[in-house]
């Protein structure tokens, strides 16, 4: 399974907040550190936002930071959130789908993709060391 670079953007994003210790982080900051689109960027954190991982204010001294402390957001949900529609294979058109296991063996390998991201937050990827 590979997750699009829309994930992995939003989880650099997250870990970079997370190393900013709750001090507010510009966009335009984190997309040149990160080489990553001032554009792109945005709309992910507007995502990011939406789904309470991180608060963004506007204006003179504004920025965005976590919402919450890292140990609180788990690295399951924001992918969960980031890929709402990620799965392994479409089977739609397949003319095998009738007799076929494959669909159940994908929903389970997912299940269990999940579940292990599930068993990790933001802090714990924050270590050294630390494998996912």
């Amino acid at each position: 399974m590979q997750l699009t670079r829309h994930t992995d953007y939003a989880l650099r994003l997250l870990i970079c907040l997370a190393q900013a210790d709750g001090a507010r982080m510009a966009i335009a900051d984190v997309a040149q550190a990160q080489d990553i689109s001032r554009t792109h960027l945005m709309k992910i954190a507007n995502q990011l936002a939406h789904e309470g991982f991180i608060e963004a204010t506007r204006g003179r001294g504004g920025g965005i930071r976590l919402a919450r402390d890292p140990a609180q957001i788990n690295i399951g949900a924001v992918v969960q959130a980031m890929e709402p529609s990620c799965g392994l294979v479409s089977c739609a058109g397949c003319g095998l789908i009738k007799g076929c296991g494959l669909p159940s063996v994908f929903a389970q390998a997912q299940r269990a993709f999940y579940n292990q991201l599930s068993g990790h937050t933001l802090a714990d990827v924050m270590g050294a060391g630390i494998a996912l």
